[in-house]
């Protein structure tokens, strides 16, 4: 079983600081080959990637994340893989906030949240993706130059540069900031199972990281699961998958490449489990289906 990384106090631990009350800055950089993680955070997170690239999974959604963007990540469960950049190295600037601050924030600038009112919505995103822009960029600048200058900053000179973010993110992206919110673990109703089955059909997340997603004990999804899906998740999983396969072999994909596209690596395997669902190899139902 994979370990659980807890963030940010795993990197506090390692760097030997006292944990910050609300915020805790820190410069990340890895030579590794992409691996998943399973990442509990404690904290929300701005991650303003420099080199390589982000995979993020939560239950609802999954992006990938490049050098030329920044993501702002709710606190709570996540599958989380950093991926190398062409010259093998992966580098982000990570700023860890929590959810006093943000409340913190949205109340000492109410009556300026009160002009965006109208950008809002019941929209609740786990994570937001920006791309770069000449703000954001020379923001981090003056984030690497704290880094590099001082090793450590205090609360308030942390509090300042947050503030000076947000009121930036709210001014110029309202509608995203204002429907970001921290996921609360309070459990996990039966449409939210259904959303983190539905959206990773196709992504290589095992049971145990949909669990995972989830919050929930293995043997508790697997209950849930068959009680919401009446078949086992590998059977319902194999079905699902041979049928996005099959309609996209209707409009005349090369078997290989969809074998690629359902989550599979090795071709021999995908047409395996075709032939276990619809009894002839993908080449052949193609044929047989496109023969007018």
């Amino acid at each position: 079983m994979t370990d659980i990384i807890t963030l940010p106090q795993i990197i506090i631990k390692e760097v030997e600081k006292v944990p910050n009350n609300s915020f805790f800055i820190y410069k990340h950089s890895s030579d590794r080959k992409a691996l998943k993680n399973k990442i509990l955070l404690q904290h929300n997170l701005i991650s303003f990637l420099q080199t390589g690239k982000k995979v993020l999974s939560y239950a609802h959604k999954t992006t990938i994340i490049n050098n030329e963007q920044i993501a702002i990540l709710s606190s709570g469960n996540c599958l989380m893989t950093e991926k190398l950049s062409m010259e093998n190295d992966y580098c982000s600037i990570l700023f860890f906030f929590d959810d006093v601050a943000l409340t913190n924030f949205f109340v000492k600038y109410t009556s300026l949240i009160e002009r965006f009112k109208t950008a809002t919505d019941k929209l609740k995103n786990p994570f937001i993706v920006l791309e770069k822009d000449d703000f954001i960029k020379n923001y981090i600048i003056s984030l690497s130059f704290i880094i590099q200058r001082n090793g450590f900053a205090s609360q308030e000179k942390l509090l300042l540069k947050f503030e000076e973010f947000m009121l930036y993110l709210l001014e110029n992206y309202p509608y995203y900031i204002l429907n970001f919110q921290a996921l609360k673990q309070t459990g996990t109703a039966d449409f939210e199972i259904k959303n983190a089955v539905e959206k990773n059909i196709v992504n290589n997340v095992t049971l145990e990281e949909l669990a995972f997603l989830c919050n929930i004990s293995i043997s508790t999804f697997k209950r849930r699961f068959i009680k919401l899906y009446n078949t086992s998740p590998s059977q319902y999983f194999l079905q699902r998958k041979m049928e996005i396969a099959a309609s996209m072999l209707l409009c005349k994909e090369n078997p290989s490449d969809v074998s690629y596209k359902v989550g599979y690596e090795n071709p021999s395997s995908f047409s395996q489990s075709f032939k276990q669902v619809y009894g002839i190899s993908p080449k052949q139902y193609q044929k047989r289906h496109l023969v007018h």
